[in-house]
């Protein structure tokens, strides 16, 4: 089974036009349906992808009709391909539960369990909209504590958008990292995905394969003294899954050297 990864889009139909600040650097770049559109049209002329996971931000400003216009988007490329999706910290849920699910307005989080016949994909929604580094309320943990006892046993995949490792980022990893990685140890997790940092990173963590993505929009390097710069890239993973474990991973990460703007981050 071919399981393709990608993360942080950021699509809006339409950047603001600006000049200056980070609506500044998003007017500079190109829409991400441009590379994503590219990378798929690479992707399934090479192999058949089976699943394609989507670890957060998928929108820019968590718009009704961003959801809507992305989802079908992705409904033509991709036919009938699997898609499992988790929130980021710019994804606002009220309006993905209207302009992805076609539900009502909630704020509740978005999980997804989806059971294959080798192993389960767990969802694990880990962000909050307004909060950068992620937050998770107690009735969260509940529910995962709750699906994990359920799936003991079998193999499980999780995803999540941000972070666990402080290594990798000179962003704060998730707050909830410590409980979160309590609550596993007892379970069958083959291996961990995320996005959020748009950077691609790779390790173990506590023995569970780990695998963060890169973005599908930009990335900002650290300059120092709190300049960031911006510039557009974009990369995906592929993951081959054999029974119920990856046996192979590959990233492909392109760099396009278009500079979009440098920010003093500490203004």
């Amino acid at each position: 089974m071919n399981i393709l990864h990608i993360s942080d889009i950021h699509f809006r139909r339409e950047y603001e036009a600006s000049e200056d600040g980070y609506k500044g650097m998003l007017a500079n770049m190109q829409s991400p349906l441009i590379p994503l559109g590219q990378c798929l049209s690479q992707i399934q002329q090479q192999t058949t992808v089976d699943l394609v996971i989507i670890s957060g931000d998928l929108t820019e400003d968590g718009e009704v009709e961003d959801y809507r216009y992305l989802k079908e988007w992705l409904q033509v490329a991709l036919g009938d391909t699997d898609v499992i999706v988790t929130l980021g910290n710019h994804d606002i849920k009220e309006n993905f539960w209207v302009g992805w699910c076609g539900a009502p307005a909630s704020a509740a989080f978005y999980n997804q369990v989806v059971e294959y016949p080798a192993f389960t994909v767990l969802s694990f929604d880990n962000s909050c909209y307004g909060y950068p580094d992620g937050i998770v309320d107690e009735a969260q943990f509940q529910w995962l504590a709750q699906t994990l006892e359920q799936l003991k046993g079998q193999p499980i995949i999780l995803v999540t958008h941000h972070h666990l490792l402080a290594q990798q980022s000179n962003m704060p990893k998730w707050p909830g990292t410590e409980r979160l990685l309590d609550l596993l140890a007892s379970y069958d997790i083959r291996c961990i995905l995320n996005g959020h940092t748009h950077h691609p990173f790779t390790d173990e963590i506590n023995g569970i394969p780990y695998f963060t993505v890169a973005s599908m929009s930009f990335v900002g390097e650290d300059e120092g003294e709190g300049l960031v710069r911006f510039e557009e890239r974009h990369g995906y993973n592929l993951y081959g899954v054999e029974n119920a474990r990856v046996t192979r991973q590959t990233s492909e990460n392109f760099i396009s050297g278009h500079v979009l703007k440098t920010l003093n981050m500490r203004q």
